[in-house]
């Protein structure tokens, strides 16, 4: 008995969590959508408007990256997950 409350607490417990971090998209930067553009010319005027930023999801095992449109609010709420550079 004491097994089986085990098992279920430690399913119950375990936090997978998933390993990444973000990385925010320079104003000089080459556009994600292969526009030719820098970024500053071509998405970043809109996501300004609507309070957002072009961010790289980087996946700290892998190392693959996918591009993501977020809130600054919830960018400043994952200020843990932000960081300066792919390194």
């Amino acid at each position: 008995m004491k097994n089986l409350l085990d098992n279920i607490l430690s399913f119950f417990n375990s936090t997978e969590e998933e390993e990444f971090y973000y990385v925010k998209m320079e104003r000089n930067e080459k556009c994600y959508c292969d526009s030719g553009k820098k970024y500053k010319t071509c998405h970043y005027p809109d996501h300004q408007k609507r309070s957002k930023l072009a961010v790289r999801k980087v996946d700290d095992k892998t190392g693959e990256h996918e591009i993501k449109i977020m809130s600054i609010k919830k960018l400043r709420k994952e200020h843990f997950r932000v960081k300066s550079s792919v390194s």
